[in-house]
């Protein structure tokens, strides 16, 4: 007891800084959150083994968000050689895929195990 009524002024400066950080890291995610509502989010579904929509119209200098959903009862794999990204979507589950803001243009979008059919474009408007 007698070291706390010695050291109080600095036990209420630990704390006084413990509560700042606390709110610091609070508001920065915070910030991230507003980050986060100027991502456009794409919603795909994978179904019959197809991509549903299969032209997905974008603006430039757009962050997006796909969201795609495999609603069929097989494994899928996302895959674009144009955007670098491939990925497992399991049956009746969903993945997100992060795009940083791509140039105008066309990328294709396919499903690996299902090539003939799950096809797709990503067009990026001027």
């Amino acid at each position: 007891m007698e070291i706390i009524k010695k050291n109080k002024n600095i036990i209420v400066l630990v704390g006084l800084i413990f509560l700042a950080v606390i709110i610091y890291i609070s508001t920065n995610k915070s910030s991230d959150n507003k980050t986060n509502d100027n991502i456009l989010e794409v919603k795909i579904t994978i179904k019959d083994h197809k991509f549903v929509p299969n032209i997905i119209e974008v603006p430039k200098s757009t962050k997006i968000r796909l969201i795609v959903h495999n609603e069929d009862d097989t494994v899928e794999e996302f895959e674009s050689h144009d955007l670098h990204r491939e990925k497992i979507v399991m049956p009746n589950e969903s993945i997100n895929i992060i795009l940083a803001p791509l140039k105008p243009g066309k990328y294709e979008i396919f499903g690996d195990f299902h090539q003939d059919t799950a096809q797709g474009i990503i067009i990026v408007n001027d």
